[in-house]
């Protein structure tokens, strides 16, 4: 019996947890040899999130958070939850997010074969499944809205930074981790999902914060490359995001990542500590 728990955070998304939390529940993923059960925690919505999923998802279990703690903190607490009780894979999934029926029973029959992975997503659509969602499209690592995680390699990867990377960017950070373990990141095609992202205008200062000054700590703390190269990459990125939003920004969150270099060289270290040595064979 394989056991996975799926983990969803949730923030005032409560028109979308009918369909993401049906998508996990039930009948959806009734599958023989495969038990399912789901973690919801809270970060202290104010649109009846949280008693929504109390009345409509009785069965899953549900953390109510005094205060929102983003987004690395809840997940982490979902993967403590899954370690101590021996669960074999965890579900990544954003409130704004839901699977096709079937694709979680296709996602574990994949891990399962291929057990060099430690994260396996399925094709990421957006509503519709006539286009797909556009960071799946843009980004080298697939999104973790749809993550089926091995347990084995959170063990050995770790959890989220949640120092460095609270709300943004962990996803990114720990592919870099698991690959500089060995781990692979994958897609498995003939499983489908739904990303149905807010896509709304955002503050000049939020992208900035998003994109530049989270890259550039992504980057960073890769340790499969040396700290001043990437350091080298972050001078030039920080020129053609100055140029690209016609805005000084990115130099005051320049100067933020500066300050951050001792966490950031902490990081690296630990995660290079938490390597096992190769032992030659292949």
């Amino acid at each position: 019996m394989k056991k996975v728990l799926v983990i969803v955070v949730s923030y005032n998304g409560v028109k979308w947890l009918e369909r993401c939390l049906g998508s996990v529940t039930g009948d959806a993923v009734s599958v023989p040899g495969m038990a399912v059960d789901v973690y919801v925690w809270d970060n202290d919505s104010t649109d009846g999130s949280a008693d929504f999923v109390a009345s409509h998802f009785p069965s899953a279990r549900l953390i109510r958070s005094a205060e929102n703690l983003g987004f690395s903190v809840p997940n982490n607490k979902g993967m403590e939850y899954a370690l101590q009780r021996g669960y074999d894979y965890v579900y990544l999934l954003n409130q704004d997010a839901w699977l096709e029926e079937g694709a979680l029973e296709t996602l574990v029959a994949a891990a399962e074969a291929n057990p060099e992975f430690a994260v396996l997503s399925p094709l990421q659509y957006r509503e519709g499944f006539e286009e797909l969602d556009i960071l799946f499209k843009k980004d080298k690592t697939p999104p973790a809205a749809h993550w089926l995680v091995n347990m084995k390699a959170v063990e050995k990867v770790g959890l989220f930074n949640e120092t460095l990377f609270p709300f943004y960017g962990q996803d990114d950070d720990w592919c870099n981790r698991a690959r500089y373990h060995g781990y692979k990141i994958g897609v498995v095609p003939v499983a489908r999902a739904v990303h149905d992202r807010a896509e709304r205008p955002e503050p000049l200062d939020k992208t900035v914060f998003r994109n530049y000054y989270n890259g550039s700590l992504v980057r960073l703390c890769n340790v499969n490359r040396p700290l001043w190269l990437q350091f080298l990459w972050v001078l030039a990125f920080t020129l053609v995001k100055t140029v690209k939003y016609r805005s000084l920004l990115p130099f005051k969150y320049f100067r933020k990542i500066l300050s951050q270099l001792h966490a950031v060289s902490e990081h690296r270290q630990k995660v290079a500590k938490m390597r096992v040595p190769s032992s030659g064979k292949k």
